[in-house]
């Protein structure tokens, strides 16, 4: 936790600074994790998901492109997934820091010079704040088992796909709803089997997250 509040300090230091657009995005996901529910079904019978539900934080930057309605928002993120197994006071638990890309592509006002998202410009919320998102990244993960330390360090990888809207509350803050399908790619977890007397090995396993999320948006350089 203690690398985690380093880097978002970092992060918040340069999205201050006088010449900047910011964000904070938080989102709901709904998840699943296929291989990792299997391997527990497996072991007593019962039919349990596996972090069916978690919550992420984002923090991001704002750049864009000149005449053309395409920006980019270089991020950190935190993602954070806890489950407890039914039957029993064990806890998996499942902690990621990672930095990635998101671009909103706005397509139906892709060649302009909106400085601003919504506000003050004529053609109304959809035209001007609807936006397809994309987004990549790579996450630094820990995860445990029951009474074990956070461990097991990886890198994941992860992609995303989205739809959203900017409403523009004022000159300096703007509010966007978001909803995006995001999937990590095999995300390893060595000795998960241990403490339920399975061998040493790395069990790997996708995750499927539907979000729902809001984003909002400070331009503290706007004039």
């Amino acid at each position: 936790m203690k690398r985690i509040s380093i880097v978002i300090s970092i992060l918040l230091f340069i999205s201050l600074s006088a010449n900047a657009q910011f964000g904070v995005r938080g989102a709901y996901s709904a998840n699943s994790a296929h291989t990792w529910n299997t391997f527990f079904n497996n072991i007593d019978g019962r039919n349990q998901s596996v972090f069916s539900s978690s919550y992420q934080l984002t923090l991001d930057y704002w750049l864009r492109l000149p005449n053309k309605r395409i920006e980019f928002y270089p991020n950190i993120s935190f993602h954070q997934a806890k489950t407890t197994l039914e039957g029993s006071n064990i806890d998996l638990q499942i902690r990621q820091l990672g930095a990635g890309l998101i671009t909103h592509f706005y397509v139906l006002d892709f060649v302009g010079d909106c400085e601003c998202p919504t506000f003050g410009k004529d053609g109304g919320i959809l035209k001007k704040g609807l936006f397809l998102m994309t987004g990549v990244g790579a996450d630094y993960a820990q995860k445990s088992v029951g009474t074990e330390a956070l461990t097991d360090g990886n890198v994941d990888i992860k992609a995303s796909l989205g739809l959203g809207v900017d409403i523009g509350i004022s000159n300096l803050v703007t509010v966007t709803p978001f909803f995006q399908y995001q999937r990590y790619f095999d995300v390893s977890w060595h000795e998960l089997g241990v403490p339920f007397g399975q061998e040493s090995r790395n069990i790997s396993s996708s995750m499927n997250q539907f979000q729902l999320g809001i984003r909002v948006g400070f331009r503290p350089d706007y004039k």
